[in-house]
């Protein structure tokens, strides 16, 4: 069993921190802009962003709180680990996260303090909400509940309701449930009129309606890495979701629905979802993160390409200086082993 969790949590964590860092030299571009300046952006060329530093950060809440971590505990956290080493610019952090230690500085608690900032939409909690799927697999419900104690100091509405999605998949992937479960995993701990699950259903569609109309793809196709060659599927997936007269790109209803269009359109294939997650732009690093890490745990470790797997080193802590020196493995460890001593514990106290 510990073998089993392990390399689950290890292939979700690389597999975010692989997308974070392919996505990244494409954010905020178009689809057209990335196909002309790399054809099919396949290869890592620098390091993550915040979105791999803030899963780690959130996977050491978990290892120290469990499953009684509270907001006040995350509020406690950033008060305490976050805040006091922010002498400069947080460089490469979200517009909730800098709204959240702007509002815990004047004192705000949660909820408030995700409430007092105009970014609660954003995909911030989606992008950190891995490792509250990991530490309930097969449990999505409590991994949402568990993600929305964090969101609750850093984000409010759609914002929060993007992280329970995304921790609900993650730990549906982590049982080996296929694509399409884990898809209906997320949906089943949000709000069926939300925004987010909308969005969900129409990139759903969107793909299903392509499938349709191209038919089966041969085998070349599907070698070459498939969908993201696609560019009337690109461009269906954009007209179902984006908001494309919204000036800033980190929505959490566009960037969860785009990932987890991604990760069906790959098929749960790690190398296949992530590179057609980054080739949707707008926030590329994110969706390639939600995408790899929904990948990630499906497939485990050795699903994570060798030459992605070697590109990530620990992190630098550019942006969460508290974090730096860590390996995204050390944090899927912790909650591997905690996760599995924790069933061993209640397996004793029922003998």
């Amino acid at each position: 069993m510990r073998d089993v969790l392990r390399d689950r949590a290890r292939g979700c964590l690389l597999g975010l921190a692989a997308g974070d860092a392919l996505g990244a030299p494409a954010e905020n571009l178009t689809p057209a802009e990335i196909r002309r300046r790399w054809g099919r952006l396949t290869e890592i060329e620098g390091g993550g962003t915040d979105d791999t530093e803030y899963a780690i950060f959130a996977a050491s809440l978990l290892t120290l709180h469990g499953h009684a971590l509270t907001s006040a505990d995350v509020a406690a956290a950033y008060r305490s680990q976050i805040i006091p080493r922010v002498t400069g610019p947080m460089r490469g952090a979200g517009f909730s996260e800098l709204g959240t230690v702007e509002a815990l500085r004047r004192g705000l608690e949660p909820p408030m303090s995700g409430l007092a900032h105009s970014h609660g939409w954003s995909d911030g909690l989606a992008m950190r909400a891995a490792p509250y799927g990991i530490f309930c697999p097969g449990d999505p419900a409590e991994a949402a509940r568990l993600v929305e104690q964090d969101g609750l100091v850093s984000g409010s509405g759609e914002g929060i309701v993007g992280g329970r999605a995304v921790a609900g998949a993650v730990a549906a992937a982590m049982t080996g449930a296929e694509p399409r479960e884990v898809v209906s995993a997320a949906l089943s701990v949000i709000p069926a009129d939300s925004w987010t699950a909308r969005n969900v259903i129409r990139a759903r569609d969107a793909l299903a309606r392509a499938a349709r109309s191209s038919g089966a793809r041969d085998d070349a196709a599907r070698a070459s890495g498939a969908p993201g060659d696609d560019l009337e599927l690109v461009e269906a997936l954009h007209e179902a979701v984006v908001v494309r007269h919204y000036p800033w790109t980190d929505l959490a209803p566009e960037a969860v629905a785009l990932a987890m269009a991604a990760y069906l359109a790959g098929e749960g294939e790690v190398e296949a979802s992530v590179t057609f997650a980054v080739s949707l732009g707008r926030d590329a690093d994110t969706i390639g993160a939600i995408a790899g890490a929904l990948a990630g745990a499906g497939r485990g470790q050795y699903g994570v390409p060798e030459r992605w797997a070697t590109r990530i080193l620990p992190v630098t802590g550019k942006c969460l200086p508290v974090v730096a020196g860590l390996h995204v493995f050390d944090a899927a460890d912790e909650l591997a082993d905690d996760l599995v001593d924790k069933m061993a514990g209640e397996l004793a106290e029922g003998l």
